[in-house]
């Protein structure tokens, strides 16, 4: 979880030392977390990126996604296709289309795989999405599996989307790792989507001092009660989960520590 403020940014990295990018986190008059961050992160660390994956077209995801796509070309550019995104998604779609980055929309069932690690789509269709006239609702969420361990990546997506889910893939969101949706608002991770996760680690990507009360106390509360490990980059910065697809670790401000795997709830 790369450390872009009040944003997203997700890298999973293979055995192979190859990359999974979900989100690019913001952009602003001059700049973009793009360029600032996240570029420079994986660049130091070497390797491919094999796939884009952006969760929704709101600035705080798809900021930086151009000058991610100039600079990285991964192979493919997922998205849930959302009509009427933001000056920096229409960008990106253009940086797609003249560096011929084949794009794709996904689709529940939809699967990816990338050495060992896979990439399952739960959500959304297009069914649900036409109705929608906020973006959050349509956010693309994805299981991603490394042997026995899960991470759950659920964008922004809010408590209608999240009940959604609840019925139409509810054998499917048990996970290892949550990444907590919407920066940790109150208006997601309702109790019984949290109940149906029960995630050993919650990431909640947050901007220090943030103008609106993320993360929200009663999300914090529940994920307490849960028993769940809370990092948060406002707090900690940049975040590194390891898995050899049993065990899992920790690396949190230059300290790493691991978590055992039978406190994992499935």
């Amino acid at each position: 979880m790369i450390d872009v403020g009040q944003g997203d940014a997700l890298a999973v990295r293979t055995p192979a030392n190859r990359w999974i990018l979900f989100d690019a986190g913001r952009v602003w008059r001059g700049g973009d977390a793009g360029r600032s961050t996240i570029i420079p992160y994986i660049r130091r660390r070497g390797g491919s990126v094999e796939a884009f994956v952006l969760s929704h077209p709101h600035d705080d995801h798809v900021g930086g996604a151009a000058t991610v796509l100039e600079a990285l070309r991964p192979r493919l550019y997922l998205d849930a296709a959302y009509a009427g995104g933001s000056d920096a998604y229409r960008a990106s779609l253009a940086v797609a289309l003249q560096r011929e980055i084949p794009w794709r929309r996904v689709h529940p069932g939809d699967s990816l795989g990338v050495d060992g690690v896979v990439v399952r789509i739960l959500g959304p269709d297009s069914t649900w999405t036409a109705a929608l006239d906020d973006a959050n609702d349509a956010s693309v969420v994805v299981l991603v599996e490394y042997g026995d361990v899960r991470f759950l990546l659920t964008g922004d997506a809010e408590n209608a989307e999240e009940s959604w889910l609840l019925q139409s893939a509810p054998q499917s969101l048990a996970a290892d790792v949550l990444k907590v949706a919407h920066h940790g608002s109150r208006t997601s991770t309702s109790p019984a989507f949290l109940a149906a996760v029960r995630p050993r680690i919650a990431l909640i990507s947050v901007g220090a001092g943030n103008s609106y009360g993320h993360p929200g106390a009663r999300v914090l509360d529940d994920l307490a009660a849960q028993g769940s490990v809370v990092v948060r980059t406002d707090r900690s910065g940049s975040v590194i989960v390891r898995t050899d697809g049993r065990r899992l670790s920790l690396d949190v401000e230059g300290n790493s520590w691991p978590l055992s795997r039978d406190s994992a709830r499935r």
